[in-house]
């Protein structure tokens, strides 16, 4: 078999995969993020397998990262 033979073929879960890593890539260049909460008052998790984080006082309430966005502007 010639290199020219060669097919590359993707299963269809592993094209989803690729698109929407392709659709979180162009998100993530065109926003700026921030936390919308000071620093301080996010605290994490002591789980060894994954980190959450929480927001102090609210901790009832579930893991979240309150995050602030706004377009990204070139200067």
């Amino acid at each position: 078999m010639s290199p020219a033979d060669y097919v590359f073929s993707i299963s269809e879960s592993e094209l989803r995969f690729y698109r929407i890593k392709a659709v979180l890539y162009a998100l993530v260049q065109r926003f700026e993020f921030s936390l919308a909460v000071p620093a301080g008052d996010v605290t994490w998790s002591n789980t060894p397998a994954i980190r959450k984080a929480y927001i102090k006082g609210r901790e009832d309430k579930g893991p979240h990262m309150p995050l602030r966005t706004k377009p990204y502007v070139e200067v």
